[in-house]
């Protein structure tokens, strides 16, 4: 059996590989550029498609034994796990109380989360905000800064909406209480819709920099995207001086300024990357059935 392909295949088919094209070309060409050797490099080593001559790991040893890096991770992990998870449970919620009708003045609280999206109050108010939670210069301000996302919220609400009142009722006849049903019933169910969301928390936390140069003064306070920032568009001093005490190593096994940035930037973005495959199954599924139904 013979398949036959129209010529709308086709062309869709060779968009669809520019596509993915462009977007792996970048993680190839950074990699490709984070192995490569001074000498390789300055020589030409690495051109559009072709894998450096030499590879060498030094970047990645020097950039690793940086002493910011462990504190950086440490923080960028800590507002990602530690945010992502009680955003979650706050939106969830919260969603669930606006999904009930039931609910006294349901459609005001909802007005209210839905004016947020398009206005808030600003950087300087909130900045202000924070310094009478007293929030500056503490790691937990990456938690409670960005803890409700109005848009997620109403996903969520839309999803609780559509799940059958029977079960409520079924469960309080079984002598199940409100919180027993909401973590043993309603969250099971819930599971491609807090996964999707999830997965959008954790990139918005994992990526976040600019909240930690507003409200973070210690430089061991900071998130690892912070330092990546100075290495790559201010090319902080300390690199620069790193690499000048390395004078008396061979220079073709010396880690050059762009080497050192193209291998903290793989370092920063593989991690996350890695989240996507566990998640992918309800990703989908979970954005379908939020955001379709309403």
């Amino acid at each position: 059996m013979r398949l036959k392909l129209s010529a709308f295949d086709v062309i869709n088919g060779i968009l669809m590989l520019l596509f993915c094209f462009s977007i792996i070309y970048p993680f190839i060409y950074l990699i490709g550029y984070s192995l490569s050797t001074a000498e390789s490099l300055y020589s030409g080593g690495v051109s559009l498609l072709i894998w450096p001559k030499e590879i060498t790991f030094e970047a990645y040893r020097k950039f690793l034994s940086m002493d910011f890096i462990y504190t950086g991770f440490f923080n960028t992990v800590f507002r990602t796990v530690i945010g992502t998870l009680l955003s979650l449970l706050v939106m969830s919620c919260a969603a669930y109380a606006l999904s009930k009708k039931y609910l006294p003045h349901r459609k005001f609280y909802t007005t209210i989360f839905i004016i947020t999206i398009f206005f808030n109050g600003g950087l300087i108010p909130t900045y202000l905000l924070m310094r009478n939670l007293h929030l500056i210069d503490n790691i937990w301000v990456f938690v409670l800064g960005p803890l409700i996302n109005a848009f997620y919220l109403l996903i969520l609400r839309n999803f609780f909406m559509h799940i059958p009142p029977e079960l409520e009722e079924s469960a309080k006849m079984d002598g199940a209480g409100e919180l027993r049903f909401f973590f043993q019933i309603i969250i099971p169910l819930s599971l491609p819709s807090l996964a999707t969301i999830g997965l959008w928390q954790a990139v918005h936390h994992w990526n976040s920099w600019f909240d930690s140069l507003i409200y973070i003064n210690s430089i061991d306070k900071h998130v690892i995207s912070v330092h990546i920032r100075r290495l790559v568009i201010e090319q902080d001093a300390a690199m620069n001086e790193m690499l000048a005490g390395m004078a008396n190593q061979q220079a073709k096994n010396m880690p050059t300024p762009e080497t050192m940035r193209a291998a903290a930037i793989m370092v920063t973005t593989l991690p996350i990357l890695c989240v996507y495959p566990f998640i992918q199954k309800y990703f989908v599924q979970g954005v379908m059935v939020g955001a379709v139904k309403g």
